[in-house]
């Protein structure tokens, strides 16, 4: 259950309510993504819904712990509750619109400013889902991973995504649907984060090198199914085993780096 510890002011609605989305499309396209498949991941992990548009939309300042989710008003109001959690011993802490998790991903930012950053938050989540393609060759699956490679877990994940990823495509101008009721609520002209799509599609730094399976947030025993009817049932088979075995050992160096500063 996710609610909100603090109510929202009106006066970024609109910002917060978009960026997100704006981050997320960046990313599709600086990164090969399919089209609204990271934006469909942030609506499972951090969506909120719009009444008067009547569509979810992601929300940065999105903190989970301890089996609670809080929607804060403010990057500031999100920092502050990680902190808060932290100090209490929470180590297990989603964050941001993709809702990355510290313990697993302890190197995945520099500050917590930078973990709420929407652009690293979701930069970071683009590169690591980009890292679980490369391992699975398979884009759902990697959808699925993103959460879990607990069967159940993935199983349950991945049939949500794939539904919200669906209604996703049928409402390519959902975004831009919310921007514009959020403007239209608060009195103010329908522009702002939207146009800078188009310069950011012009943007050819180079960006770091996707992650490779260095951290799940859940690193489950499963065996991989050896029976395969045909050669690319044969060859995904080995591809998902290949990938489990890649995430075990990555589990062995992170829970024994644990261990060692422990």
């Amino acid at each position: 259950m996710v609610t909100a510890v603090w109510p929202a002011g009106p006066a970024h609605a609109m910002d917060d309510a978009a960026v997100c989305g704006l981050e997320t499309a960046r990313q599709e396209k600086a990164l090969g993504i399919p089209d609204r498949l990271l934006h469909a991941i942030s609506l499972v992990e951090s969506g909120r819904w719009n009444s008067e548009s009547r569509a979810s939309f992601a929300w940065p300042w999105t903190v989970m712990a301890e089996g609670e989710g809080r929607f804060l008003p403010s990057k500031a109001a999100a920092i502050a509750e990680v902190r808060k959690l932290q100090a209490a011993g929470v180590r297990n802490i989603d964050v941001g619109c993709m809702q990355v998790n510290l313990l697993a991903h302890p190197d995945a930012f520099a500050s917590l400013d930078e973990a709420f950053e929407p652009a690293t938050n979701v930069g970071y989540a683009g590169r690591f889902l980009v890292g679980l393609h490369d391992s699975t060759q398979n884009w759902p699956t990697a959808g699925a991973y993103y959460h879990s490679q607990t069967p159940n877990l993935a199983a349950a994940y991945k049939a949500r995504l794939l539904s919200t990823w669906e209604n996703a495509k049928q409402h390519p101008d959902q975004r831009l649907q919310l921007a514009s009721v959020e403007n239209s609520r608060l009195g103010r002209p329908s522009v702002g984060l939207w146009p800078a799509l188009a310069e950011s599609e012009m943007d050819s730094r180079p960006l770091p090198q996707a992650s490779n399976n260095s951290a799940l947030k859940h690193i489950p025993e499963r065996k991989i199914a050896a029976e395969a009817h045909s050669a690319a049932e044969r060859a995904e088979a080995k591809r998902i085993a290949d990938a489990y075995r890649q995430a075990r050992l990555e589990e062995y160096r992170m829970r024994k780096a644990q261990m060692s500063h422990g």
